[in-house]
């Protein structure tokens, strides 16, 4: 008996034993399994992370032009609406007037003269103007690269003056730090730009589009131009003839007056020059 005893009870240590490596065995690999569910947590958080990091890096680039590091077109396309906003807000009784926004197209004089000198010649001249017209705005204005030689400047302003100092540190920046050729042959790089401002009018808040701008602004950059290069020229609206014309003619078609033939427009009376 003591003998089936003996052996009863090492069969049960047998059992415990069997039983106690059993769960050891499936601790170690719930553990294990545990840890490599958190290292796969931590590599999917990675690769996660670095995917966010890659699309930013991705929104980044296809919104800035990749030689100057200014804005592109795409940029302004995505946020013109939020750039003309503060020009467009509604004014109610008591509010403060809503701003100005200026939109100016500043483009590099003589550049083909320039880029015919190799395109590395070139290209340091739009990456140094990029960076001349960069370091001279404030927080908010935003400078693209609109086409090869020329960039749009789009500015929040409290008084519609305010364009023509503007222009002017614009100008004076690129003159200060911009030079082609070097040493005794080393010429300061001049601008020519042309402006516009929103709204156009006053009382007729809703006049010009985004496009209808563009189109004012190129007209006034090639006045600019044709007048000698290293000026600015901007539009203003004579109310009492915009008045006139829209109720002879109607907005649409004053609009498209201004859109497309400003020199007309400035024939009528409806714009004149600011130099």
């Amino acid at each position: 008996m003591t003998g089936v005893a003996g052996s009863a009870w090492l069969g049960g240590l047998a059992l415990l034993a069997g039983a106690g490596l059993g769960w050891a065995i499936r601790g170690f690999l719930v553990r294990r399994a545990l840890t490599s569910v958190r290292a796969l947590e931590d590599e999917i958080e990675r690769k996660d992370e670095e995917l966010k990091e890659a699309h930013a890096l991705l929104a980044e680039t296809s919104l800035t032009d990749a030689l100057t590091g200014a804005h592109n077109q795409r940029f302004v396309d995505a946020a013109i609406g939020t750039l003309l906003a503060p020009a467009r807000r509604a004014f109610r009784e008591g509010d403060p007037p809503p701003e100005h926004v200026t939109l100016m197209l500043a483009e590099v004089d003589h550049f083909d003269r320039i880029d015919a000198g190799g395109q590395e010649p070139g290209d340091e001249v739009l990456r140094a103007t990029a960076r001349a017209l960069l370091r001279t705005v404030r927080g908010g204005t935003v400078i693209a690269r609109w086409t090869e030689a020329a960039f749009l400047v789009i500015s929040r302003m409290r008084l519609a003056g305010e364009s023509r100092s503007l222009a002017v540190r614009l100008r004076t920046s690129v003159a200060e730090n911009v030079r082609t050729g070097s040493g005794a042959s080393a010429r300061p790089v001049t601008l020519s730009l042309g402006f516009s401002i929103e709204p156009l009018s006053r009382a007729h808040p809703h006049l010009a589009s985004f496009r209808d701008h563009l189109a004012l602004v190129d007209a006034a950059l090639r006045r600019a131009q044709a007048q000698g290069g290293n000026r600015a020229v901007g539009w203003r609206v004579n109310e009492d003839v915009l008045e006139r014309a829209i109720a002879s003619r109607g907005e649409a078609s004053v609009a498209a007056l201004l859109r497309t033939d400003p020199d007309a427009a400035e024939a009528e009376g409806i714009l004149s020059q600011a130099v």
